[in-house]
């Protein structure tokens, strides 16, 4: 690590901020590695943990680095954007990106609706059945997404656990059950992650995650599919793109 130079008129902090910000332009510290301590930092520099600190502090708030809970601070990922433009399903834009996805299909089941179900697809009939279907999306191997999707049988009737395996979602609606996809309303809010759902994305426990509610309407205005995901942004960022009609 360079040394700061106290004889310079730049703030020490500035100073410490340039030196990290060159070794990881300078792969001295890459991406996801773990920063050295606070305190080896002092002893080093010779400076106050309140200098350090605050180089931290503005390194982390930058995106730079990010601090884990109970494992100190690290590199941060940069990040690709996942971007959302059109009526697209996540395997297209990934895979748009010249990403590599798989899937892990945790549940796959043809079931009676909850209440709450019922509402967001717009069901009337109480016979009515739907697919639910609990997934981990991947990005190049890392777990990226959690979701759970619910679909109206009468909209798929014939969809399987192989088919969606093998096959984007979207691609089936359009070329096999011949949907025109219209519209999505969506309802995002960050929240802090339970055990369960840690463990399947592979993060620490009460990291930060979106939550994304999607409804998906035809050109005839049928509510196609819920879903409900998580969505973990260390290594990618959701991004929409709006534009005037």
């Amino acid at each position: 690590m360079k040394l700061i130079d106290k004889n310079s008129q730049i703030p020490l902090y500035l100073q410490l901020i340039e030196i990290i910000k060159d070794m990881i332009n300078n792969n001295e510290l890459q991406e996801g590695h773990y920063l050295m301590s606070e305190r080896d930092i002092c002893k080093i520099q010779n400076v106050s943990r309140m200098t350090v600190n605050k180089a931290i502090i503005n390194l982390v708030n930058e995106g730079v680095l990010e601090r884990r809970q109970g494992k100190g601070t690290f590199v941060s990922y940069k990040k690709q954007n996942l971007t959302y433009e059109k009526m697209q399903g996540f395997t297209e834009i990934a895979e748009g990106k010249k990403l590599k996805v798989k899937n892990k299909i945790l549940k796959f089941k043809l079931d009676k609706p909850s209440d709450v179900i019922k509402e967001y697809l717009q069901l009337k009939d109480d016979s009515s059945l739907i697919f639910q279907i609990e997934r981990v999306r991947f990005i190049d191997e890392d777990p990226t997404i959690l979701e759970k999707i619910y679909i109206p049988e009468y909209m798929c009737p014939d969809l399987n656990k192989e088919l969606i395996d093998k096959i984007s979602l979207y691609k089936l609606y359009r070329e096999k059950y011949m949907h025109k996809t219209q519209r999505a309303k969506q309802v995002i809010n960050p929240i802090m992650l339970d055990k369960s759902q840690s463990k399947l994305l592979n993060v620490d426990l009460n990291s930060l995650a979106l939550k994304i509610d999607r409804v998906v309407f035809t050109d005839e205005e049928e509510v196609l599919e819920y879903t409900s995901s998580l969505f973990i942004t260390d290594k990618h960022q959701y991004e929409i793109i709006l534009n005037e009609d």
